[in-house]
């Protein structure tokens, strides 16, 4: 009786001092169930939106090369065909630039009989490449984006050495003359890195990540115990290409992988073992169109234990981890808009618009022009100003002889080269995002500097960005029933949508939309908001205890400055969602 006493009353105080989950999984047997099932769906979300991030990349690196490739230096028919060229110094010069804004490793021409005629790398021009896919489906019409594989070539590698069978992979698509006639084919070779890159880090955990396989099981991106591989003999020098996704137990494929690699989309919150041995719960996915899998996995012993450790400090991190992210994906969007207003302003036909047009046809070819580019980059309008700021060319034809030398977006570009602007109210009629026409939408420029041939200044070329495309990013990470993320500008003004439009025009905080109509002001205090106080400061925090938002309902956030752009970031989350609805685990998907 003493001796089962003393025991009782010893498991009684461990289970106490430890806060373990054994003891919610003894007492309350449902509620373990629903932590793993949480954690599954929150795996689930990570990697759906992982899989979108892949796919606008994917999709933006075709663009980029049908855009090229119409727009490429106007070569002769015969010329390509015959390989007659005798100077290849400008479109060379072009295509170098290409690769050093958008980080390939090569861009080269294919003549239609499979040579290289023009690279960025003149140790592979004379190569015969027919037998290759990209060759091959480019040729046919096709743009195409091409699996991971060994480099044929010496490549230089992350170290910057040249390395043999270094992972690699391609884009390509078909050049034509304006007569339609097949000239041959463009192709960039990528970088991979810069794919490893898009892949979700997963730093606030201990031992969660996410990684890509192909159709042979092997894994396509980096691990995050690739010192521990290497030591273990596993791989030589990366997992990519070298690391077959298996049991080292069983030497079979792991259950995720075995069950992507079928089609399945699917998760296991009970536990398997993954390629290191050990207990992992995973969620997985099968992304058709690029022959890829997508696997996310934590160990369950880290999983289940970060559990009881959610309120509060985890569930700040949570919504830092969150911005941070937002903060970086919005950094990548400008950078691609910069750069392709930058690679637009670089072409001879944009230099030759500056100047204006002589006829009706060459209007049409023009207009074709600029049309081809905002369609392929889903921009709203596209017009280039010629030295003095009169508008020369534009799909917006209104704007064709107007005079914009004092916008911002004329004069900064003309001092910095490349310039985004504030979201400002449009001053011209543009269709909004209700599909009519009229003044006032929120709009926002991307602008980059046209120089001539001797490098003097000679115009503008301005894309005008669609805002609902920064929405849409901010929109993208759901945050439980009441969390949000939007952007405000220097002033403290919304310059994206929140989620609840309905409810601020119903109470007429607004007319329209949130975008530059309301401000952050806590209607409580009439004053900014403690979040949007502080960003504004410039500084970076965070808020645990609450304060009231817009609203006036209180909330926890976090706050972001982006100095290069004047813009903040926001992330918050109503008080009581975040700690007393705590069945809901709405966080474990952004702590991940």
């Amino acid at each position: 009786m003493r001796k089962t006493t003393k025991s009782m009353i010893a498991t009684f105080i461990i289970a106490i001092s430890l806060l373990s989950l054994f003891t919610a999984k003894k007492a309350f047997p449902d509620t373990f169930g629903i932590i793993r099932e949480g954690i599954g769906r929150d795996l689930q979300g990570i990697t759906r939106k992982q899989a979108e991030v892949i796919t606008a990349w994917v999709d933006a690196r075709k663009k980029d090369i049908r855009v090229t490739a119409n727009n490429l230096p106007v070569y002769r028919s015969a010329v390509i065909r015959e390989n007659l060229e005798p100077d290849f110094s400008k479109p060379l010069e072009y295509l170098t630039f290409l690769k050093s804004i958008y980080h390939y490793k090569e861009v080269f021409v294919v003549n239609p009989s499979g040579t290289i005629i023009v690279s960025t790398d003149k140790n592979n021009i004379g190569k015969e490449v027919s037998s290759a896919q990209y060759f091959q489906e480019a040729i046919k019409g096709k743009t195409f984006f091409s699996d991971i594989m060994p480099s044929t070539v010496p490549i230089e590698n992350e170290f910057g050495e040249l390395e043999l069978g270094l992972p690699t992979m391609f884009v390509s698509t078909q050049v034509t003359n304006e007569k339609m006639d097949v000239l041959g084919a463009l192709v960039f070779r990528l970088d991979v890195n810069e794919l490893i890159k898009l892949i979700i880090p997963m730093k606030a955990t201990e031992t969660g990540e996410i990684y890509l396989i192909n159709k042979d099981g092997y894994m396509l991106t980096s691990s995050r115990y690739t010192a521990d591989l290497k030591g273990d003999g596993f791989i030589k020098k990366r997992t990519t290409l070298e690391l077959k996704v298996a049991n080292p137990k069983t030497g079979n494929l792991t259950q995720a992988v075995q069950q992507c690699l079928k089609g399945v989309e699917g998760y296991n919150d009970t536990g398997y073992l993954d390629y290191r041995g050990t207990s992992v719960i995973g969620y997985w996915m099968w992304l058709p169109y690029l022959n890829w899998g997508l696997v996310a996995e934590i160990d369950i012993d880290e999983a289940c234990n970060e559990v009881r450790k959610f309120f509060q400090d985890t569930t700040i991190k949570n919504l830092r981890g969150l911005m941070h992210r937002q903060v970086e994906l919005l950094k990548m969007r400008m950078e691609g808009h910069k750069n392709n207003a930058a690679a637009i302003a670089r072409k001879p036909q944009t230099f030759h618009f500056a100047k204006g047009v002589a006829s009706v046809d060459e209007f049409v070819n023009a207009l074709n022009y600029l049309e081809f580019i905002r369609d392929e980059y889903g921009y709203k309008g596209i017009f280039i100003c010629d030295s003095a700021g009169i508008v020369r060319l534009a799909t917006e034809k209104n704007l064709v002889n107007m005079n914009f030398s004092g916008e911002d977006y004329f004069l900064e570009t003309k001092k910095h080269g490349v310039f985004v602007s504030d979201v400002k109210p449009s001053t011209t009629p543009i269709l909004n995002e209700f599909g009519k026409v009229e003044r006032n939408v929120p709009t926002l420029f991307v602008s980059a500097v046209i120089k001539d041939n001797d490098g003097a200044f000679a115009g503008v070329v301005v894309f005008r960005v669609d805002t609902m495309e920064l929405n849409k990013l901010m929109q993208s990470m759901e945050i439980g029933e009441s969390g949000e993320t939007y952007l405000i500008n220097s002033d403290g003004v919304l310059i994206t949508e929140s989620r609840f439009v309905i409810e601020l025009k119903r109470k007429e905080m607004i007319k329209t939309r949130t975008a530059l109509e309301l401000k952050g002001i806590s209607p409580k205090s009439g004053r900014l908001t403690k979040g949007i106080s502080e960003c504004l400061s410039g500084s970076e925090g965070y808020d645990v205890t609450g304060y009231p938002d817009y609203r006036g309902v209180p909330v926890i956030g976090t706050w972001c400055w982006i100095p290069e752009y004047e813009w903040g970031v926001i992330v918050e989350i109503d008080l009581d969602e975040a700690f007393r609805k705590s069945s809901a685990f709405w966080g474990i998907k952004q702590y991940f």
